[in-house]
């Protein structure tokens, strides 16, 4: 699993994590140890969709995906180019 998870993916998501304290979670974390529940995987999916200009296919979301902080980065890095995660 990629544990290198770029700042702007870090960023968003630390905006949906009521628990996180900061952005300096693991790959392993677990999101809804972290606060996001199934109102907030709404939320943070619209909020990349809109940042990064993609469209998450349905069959990739699943409580898998949305399980850990590395297995959404997974599945989000994975459709987007890296320059599209540039810290601005």
């Amino acid at each position: 699993m990629t544990t290198d998870i770029p700042g702007a993916f870090r960023k968003i998501l630390l905006t949906h994590l009521p628990y996180a304290d900061s952005d300096e979670f693991s790959a392993g974390d677990d999101l809804t140890a972290l606060g996001l529940n199934s109102m907030g995987i709404v939320s943070l999916l619209t909020d990349l969709e809109d940042t990064f200009g993609l469209e998450l296919p349905d069959e990739l979301i699943t409580e898998e995906t949305f399980g850990t902080v590395g297995s959404l980065w997974e599945v989000v890095g994975g459709l987007v180019a890296p320059e599209r995660f540039a810290d601005a």
